[in-house]
């Protein structure tokens, strides 16, 4: 028989996150062991800036890093009835004009 410690830390390893960057050029998607894939919509570097392709692909990482939180976050809940020790994710200041993830 699995204890519930044991199943929390497999829970948690399975996390599996994912991120869209602001105008949904870029996904990002953090898989449980880690690995991240970075999916670029065709034309991003064609149609953008440098800088419009920087934030795009930061947007969509800091959104990967949010999910992840939150869903690590909900499991603390889940397993021991209070997020203790998980803070809320809060997202880094951006640079001028760029939006953030939500």
């Amino acid at each position: 028989m699995v204890n519930s410690l044991t199943q929390y830390f497999a829970d948690v390893a399975r996390i599996r996150a994912v991120g869209v960057s602001t105008h949904q050029w870029v996904e990002v998607v953090r898989h449980h062991d880690g690995d991240l894939d970075v999916r670029i919509r065709p034309g991003l570097l064609r149609r953008c800036t440098e800088d419009e392709v920087a934030a795009e692909i930061r947007t969509a990482l800091v959104a990967a890093v949010a999910d992840h939180r939150r869903q690590y976050r909900q499991l603390r809940i889940d397993y021991f009835g209070s997020p203790l020790g998980v803070e809320e994710f809060t997202a880094p200041e951006s640079p001028a004009g760029e939006e953030q993830p939500r």
